[in-house]
């Protein structure tokens, strides 16, 4: 399993970096999506409105934070919200066209989940309380 984790947690840091590094370099050419169409509107607005750097760097600091691996819990907690978000991009406005990056990356996170699951127990707990106030 350790090994398993290692791979999956170089190409999930590598993936991201890579993506959100394109998003400011813009080395990976794609074309821009038809404007008036729900994903060329969506895109625009993401741009336009800044949104898209601010995810863009967050790729970048979680890919970075997963790689060096100590910080790997953080670095998820970062990452999974924007892989859900790619997903159902994908899914519900794309039509499930281009999906496999965000699938891919779903799948690595969920083994990495697994294989660090004791680091989520705090995270994954129905009896949460606040940490009581430091006595002085």
């Amino acid at each position: 399993m350790k090994i398993l984790a290692l791979v999956c947690r170089i190409l999930l840091g590598l993936l991201f970096i890579a993506f959100g590094v394109n998003g400011f370099h813009n080395f990976m050419h794609m074309p821009p999506p038809p404007v008036g169409t729900p994903v060329g509107d969506w895109m625009a607005l993401m741009i336009s409105s800044g949104w898209l750097p601010a995810v863009n760097a967050l790729q970048i600091i979680g890919g970075l934070l997963v790689l060096i691996g100590g910080t790997l819990p953080l670095g998820l907690c970062i990452l999974c919200p924007i892989t859900v978000n790619i997903l159902l991009f994908h899914l519900c406005m794309a039509g499930g066209h281009q999906i496999a990056p965000g699938a891919f990356s779903g799948m690595l996170e969920i083994v990495l989940i697994w294989a660090y699951r004791a680091n989520f127990n705090g995270i994954l707990t129905t009896k949460a309380a606040p940490m009581p106030a430091p006595r002085t």
